[in-house]
């Protein structure tokens, strides 16, 4: 990823306000960029809190995260919400994960595809359960596809699902009636190239109609530009 101008994209989070590096992705995009484990003790008990408000009406049993940027999001609503256990999705291919139960993921910000995996002595924790799943950003929405599929596979309820950003619209296509799922904290646009400096994408803006962007030809010259990048949250 590279550095462009302008360095920094302001968005709010939970009511706050946030400034978030811009990098480039390629010659034509660039996104906003939310680290998690670089944003402090303070800002994971803030999210953690928000996120436990808006789903404890719902009383899920526990919550399930996505290694590596959404470990501790699930620590902190489970925290929140008074839940000692949570279950994490694996990433890396570890020697206990041999027999895991896989969904195929790719992610915006890596190049190759990714795999999701859920331990299966996860499972007992999770069947016949009310699941709250949570991540970081949510783009693309494969990386939310990908979890909700294993823990529905897993014999669980997915109740729904909390996000600190979400990133366009694209991920609304991807997960169908499942983006009824999500609740997030904030939003973030995705960013056209324009003569060497990040410009939001006005149909990746927070107001944007999503219903609309397949059937506008300009949407779908933009959409051609972004092939290969997840929109960043999963």
């Amino acid at each position: 990823m590279l550095i462009i101008t302008p360095e920094t994209y302001t968005a709010k989070i939970a009511g706050e306000t946030f400034r978030l590096p811009i990098m480039q992705l390629n010659e034509r995009r660039a996104i906003s960029l939310l680290m998690v484990i670089d944003m402090g003790v303070r800002f994971g008990d803030m999210v953690g809190k928000a996120m436990a408000r808006h789903f404890a009406a719902s009383k899920p049993d526990i919550v399930v995260g996505s290694a590596t940027l959404g470990i501790p999001i699930a620590i902190e609503v489970s925290r929140r919400l008074g839940k000692d256990r949570y279950v994490i999705l694996q990433k890396s291919p570890k020697f206990h994960l041999a027999d895991a139960m896989v969904e195929e993921v790719r992610s915006v910000t890596t190049s190759v595809p990714q795999r999701l995996l859920l331990d299966r002595r996860c499972i007992t924790l999770l069947q016949g359960k009310r699941v709250l799943i949570v991540d970081d950003v949510v783009a693309t929405g494969s990386s939310m596809a990908a979890a909700i599929r294993l823990v529905r596979r897993s014999g669980a309820e997915v109740m729904g699902a909390g996000v600190i950003l979400t990133e366009g619209h694209s991920w609304r296509a991807a997960l169908g009636r499942d983006a009824e799922l999500v609740n997030s904290l904030g939003h973030i646009p995705q960013f056209d190239i324009v003569d060497g400096a990040a410009v939001p994408d006005p149909s990746t803006e927070a107001n944007a109609k999503p219903a609309l962007l397949a059937s506008s030809p300009q949407s779908g010259r933009r959409a051609a530009g972004r092939t290969g990048r997840k929109s960043a949250v999963a």
